[in-house]
């Protein structure tokens, strides 16, 4: 949404100079492809050294995410054409990405950048932010950003939601595919293609959900419609598809509360996976994937909130009942990143996963009544929505956004004293599937043929059931996520899924940048089965009837792993291990 972008955390104000800690050509320890399955978050640093790296070391961050995603404002990264020279003149914004992208390399989380928005210098009209730049512009960027984070960047998406005009006035849906996604993607493959040549996975723009806003110029109709028309015309572009690696989309709650557009081409945000992979799957792309780009779900009662819970209250427990759904739909269907916004942020509307907090205790000094207590004995919770402008982490100010406006406090929280929103807690149990730093890939996919991940008995029921399989290749096991809305705790379920990686319809197939077809367990070895089957709290996240089981070995029979649940509850994990 064009709207949100007035982040004051991309304004220069907000980032300040602070000492680089390069690392050079630091590897991540395996390479990302289109085959790997990834749960991660959007961060957006204020450039404030002790802040990010407090926020890194948070669990969010430093346990649970495989992968964080960073907006790289290119009016922002180079304001002036002097910091086109990264060397002498690197900006201060681009230093704080840049200190933030080695705190993500240091603890194997793997990182991807999104660019968007032109500088003054670099656009035809001498206006920044949502404008068209100068022909080959965009490519040079590319090329100094690539050139800069090369060995520490696997993906870069190019441009951000170039399907409303508001993003890159005075262009249109040509000059897009070949001066940003063919010019540009192909100036990123060159610098990473240069010795030492290094993989690196390139898509396109996500996509903007919204019906309303006006169309980039070229597509036809609006809206859902346009999106289509938008799918394609970069389908039909063989240039296009054959720089990019994958299409992108937007993954949100919005309007409806689960990311509808026009009720009929996209009711809903899975179907506008489904609209892209078909169109796909039609022109013979089945190696081309789908991968997520701005990812959000509000918790406040903002109007861009929705009551999907009919309890008259639009609030974090409809964040929670978004958020299961969601990422439930998109992950069974295939989709092999997600993410969401990591802390409240400066936005209009809340969308963080986590509160921000006074990691220094300076917000407490200077406005004590915008903090409480935390649950948990640490930094005391922000209850504003804030930037910190100022140019070290003690000289900092804390402001608050939009004052008069739409804001929060901790009225608007289910748990006040949590540093964390109700929200993060499915979140974080979705982000078992791929397993923090280790390496993990795409395993069974329920309903495909060959390569199904089933579960039969009455213990899996309920208006929402979701089947979720990935292989930890580090740790070189196999992990089975099921989430069953109406398990109560008093039935059995029966899962059974390949004991090896099959070759899959869209994963681990002759497509893939890497052959992972066969790892797994062979028949005649034992296997265990840790089972986790537990409810979570919709008051304060913590588990509940949670029950841990860790069975006896059995055998790997005809390349299959089976085991039963017992008394099966709302959210179960499923680890399969080489018995010892």
């Amino acid at each position: 949404m064009p709207t949100r972008f007035s982040l004051a955390c991309f304004s220069l104000s907000c980032l300040a100079l602070l000492a680089s800690d390069h690392l050079g050509a630091a590897q991540q320890g395996y390479v990302w492809t289109t085959d790997h399955l990834h749960v991660g978050v959007r961060w957006q640093p204020f450039g404030l050294k002790k802040c990010d790296e407090y926020d890194a070391n948070r669990p969010l961050l430093n346990e649970h995410s495989s992968y964080a995603q960073f907006w790289v404002s290119w009016r922002a990264a180079e304001p002036t054409e002097k910091n086109v020279d990264y060397k002498n003149h690197l900006s201060g914004y681009l230093r704080a990405i840049d200190h933030a992208v080695n705190l993500c390399v240091k603890r194997g989380v793997h990182v991807e950048l999104v660019t968007w928005h032109c500088p003054p210098w670099a656009s035809e009209s001498g206006q920044g932010g949502g404008h068209r730049p100068k022909a080959g512009e965009y490519a040079r960027f590319a090329t100094r950003l690539a050139k800069h984070f090369k060995g520490r960047v696997g993906a870069y998406q190019l441009y951000h939601e170039v399907n409303l005009q508001g993003m890159i006035n005075g262009a249109d849906i040509d000059f897009v595919m070949d001066e940003i996604f063919t010019q540009g993607g192909r100036a990123i493959r060159k610098v990473y293609d240069a010795q030492p040549k290094t993989p690196v996975l390139v898509s396109t723009s996500g996509t903007s959900p919204c019906e309303a806003c006006g169309p980039l110029k070229g597509l036809k109709g609006k809206g859902a419609a346009a999106v289509s028309d938008y799918y394609d015309r970069l389908i039909a572009n063989k240039e296009v598809m054959n720089v990019v690696d994958a299409l992108n989309q937007n993954v949100s709650d919005h309007f409806n509360g689960y990311g509808m557009m026009d009720g009929l081409i996209i009711p809903n945000v899975w179907t506008q996976y489904d609209l892209a992979r078909g169109k796909l799957d039609a022109a013979s792309y089945r190696s081309k994937k789908i991968l997520s780009s701005e990812s959000w779900i509000v918790w406040d009662g903002s109007g861009n909130n929705t009551d999907v819970n009919g309890d008259g209250k639009k609030d974090e427990r409809d964040a929670f009942d978004k958020t299961v759904t969601i990422f439930g739909k998109m992950l069974e269907r295939g989709l092999n990143t997600v993410n969401m916004p990591w802390c409240d942020n400066s936005s209009s509307w809340s969308m963080g996963l986590v509160k921000r907090v006074d990691y220094n205790g300076r917000v407490k000094k200077l406005q004590p009544g915008w903090v409480i207590p935390s649950n948990d004995g640490g930094p005391d919770v922000v209850t504003r929505k804030l930037s910190l402008r100022g140019s070290t982490d003690e000289n900092f100010q804390p402001v608050e956004v939009e004052p008069s406006g739409r804001r929060f406090t901790e009225k608007n929280y289910i748990n006040p004293g949590d540093p964390n929103h109700l929200h993060y807690y499915v979140w974080k149990w979705y982000s078992q599937l791929a397993g923090g730093s280790d390496e993990v890939i795409r395993h069974a996919v329920s309903g495909e043929f060959g390569n199904d991940l089933t579960v039969l008995g009455p213990g899996f029921t309920g208006n929402e059931q979701y089947k979720l399989s990935s292989y930890n290749r580090t740790k070189k096991t196999f992990i089975v996520l099921l989430y069953a809305g109406g398990a109560g705790g008093t039935s059995h379920a029966k899962v059974t899924l390949p004991s090896t990686i099959q070759k899959g319809k869209y994963y681990n197939n002759e497509f893939s940048a890497k052959d992972f077809r066969g790892e797994g367990f062979e028949d005649g070895q034992k296997y265990q089965a840790r089972i986790v089957t537990k409810d979570i709290n919709r008051d304060n996240g913590q588990d509940l009837n949670r029950r841990e089981e860790l069975t006896k070995p059995a055998t790997v029979t005809n390349g299959q792993l089976t085991v039963n649940v017992g008394n099966l509850r709302k959210f179960t994990r499923i680890e399969f291990s080489l018995a010892k």
